[in-house]
């Protein structure tokens, strides 16, 4: 009867890393595809090289898709020396990715900040639009009634202070009429030199109805002109050139005027 005998299980010497681990790399690359052009080489232990083409934006790519995809430029990423170790080898691959995210960060760096300017360029255009129709708007206000009404109380208040001068139309002194006359045909309205014409060349409306800017008038015949400015505590406050020896000056009106509207004229 044999003996069978049991043989010890061979314990060789343990064989190198010797085929290369393309599936890890083609892991990776896949995993880091799609992200741009970059350029990296990873060299396994066994001495054999896989080279794995990995797209990465390029940090001064145009962010916008309307722009050529030849403006951006192909970064190469920093040589890998050989790996001894599959470990060796992950490290390798980490550092290609370490460049791959930091390709990617200055990508959306100048994507963000192309966006900024974007928005930066739409903000400054519609400014300039908001202006250009707030001077249309300028513009068109002043050449209406009021806008010329407005400006002829503005010229005549800049005339307060100066004296009473029978018969003067201006620039220094004035009669009533002619203050009334000057202002209003500095605004581009044209009235008659005396009161008393002034009075027939406008309709007449109720004292009640009276409108910043429209004149009040006083007598019949009519003897004297003011501008109307404000209601204030139940008075008729006017603007005018009173009599000999005053000056130009706001004053509640006197008793007995009527109301003359340079709007309806």
């Amino acid at each position: 009867m044999s003996k069978s005998v049991s043989r010890p299980a061979h314990r060789g010497t343990p064989r190198p890393f010797r085929t290369p681990n393309t599936s890890l790399v083609k892991t990776i690359a896949g995993s880091l595809s799609g992200h741009g052009k970059l350029v990296g080489r990873v060299t396994l232990a066994s001495g054999i090289a896989a080279g794995a083409l990995v797209a990465v934006p390029a940090a001064n790519a145009a962010p916008v898709a309307a722009e050529s995809s030849s403006s951006s430029k192909v970064v190469e990423a920093p040589a890998l020396q050989a790996s001894a170790t599959p470990s060796a080898m992950i490290t390798d691959i980490q550092k290609l990715e370490k460049a791959v995210e930091e390709q990617q960060r200055k990508a959306a760096a100048a994507r963000k900040a192309a966006e900024a300017k974007r928005k930066a360029a739409i903000a400054a255009k519609k400014a300039a639009e908001e202006k250009k129709k707030a001077e249309a708007e300028a513009r068109a206000y002043a050449a209406s009634q009021q806008g010329k009404i407005d400006k002829a109380i503005n010229v005549a208040s800049e005339q307060i202070g100066d004296p009473y001068v029978w018969g003067a139309t201006g620039p220094s002194s004035f009669d009533c009429s002619g203050l009334t006359q000057y202002a209003f045909g500095a605004a581009g309205i044209e009235l008659p030199r005396v009161s008393r014409d002034q009075a027939s060349s406008l309709p007449t409306v109720p004292n009640d109805q009276i409108k910043r800017g429209d004149l009040m008038f006083w007598g019949s015949p009519v003897y004297h002109v003011g501008i109307f400015l404000r209601w204030e505590n139940g008075e008729a406050i006017m603007l005018h050139a009173p009599k000999p020896g005053a000056s130009v000056r706001e004053e509640a009106a006197w008793d007995g005027w009527f109301a003359g509207s340079v709007h309806q004229a």
